[in-house]
């Protein structure tokens, strides 16, 4: 019989050195790396999370369209922030990443929100990096970077604290 020998060193500086048949050493070697692995719900770098977003509180979905079921706070810029947030809910509940500016514009609308024009709108959004806009006229499409989704999976976690009175 040939043994078997293993022998790892993790950037974490754990060490595992293990001979033996084949079996004893795989068994070894798995056990070594789940027990330094952290789990999945926690982060590894302490703070970092998932932002903890009820969409049913956050936005009605009726027949292809959004509502918010909220207000974001913030003034000139609450329409930039609503946006960011349906295109988020877009993506989630409908599969749809990305909306056509019209799509938008109706659910911005509905979600009570005073809107001119679209580009005008997000123009914001566009030139800070957490918009990308394609198309023209009528048939532009708007879809969320990963800056633009961090942004809006926030800003969804506060508005879902905000309307089922929680803190986040």
């Amino acid at each position: 019989m040939n043994p078997h020998r293993v022998r790892l060193k993790l950037p974490n500086g754990a060490e595992l050195e293990v001979e033996g048949d084949a079996e004893f050493v795989r068994q070894e070697r798995e056990e070594f790396v789940l027990r330094q692995t952290p789990p999945a719900g926690a982060a590894a770098e302490g703070s970092r999370r998932e932002p903890r977003v009820e969409w049913s509180a956050v936005v009605e979905a009726k027949s292809g369209g959004l509502t918010l079921r909220g207000k974001i706070p913030g003034g000139d810029k609450a329409g930039k922030d609503a946006c960011l947030v349906l295109l988020m809910a877009s993506e989630r509940l409908l599969s749809q990443p990305k909306p056509t500016a019209t799509m938008v514009a109706k659910w911005l609308r509905a979600s009570g929100y005073p809107i001119g024009r679209m580009d005008r709108t997000l123009q914001d959004a566009i030139s800070q990096g957490e918009l990308l806009s394609s198309g023209s006229r009528r048939s532009r499409r708007y879809e969320l970077t990963a800056t633009g989704k961090i942004k809006a999976l926030l800003l969804a976690e506060q508005l879902t604290a905000a309307v089922l009175g929680k803190r986040p």
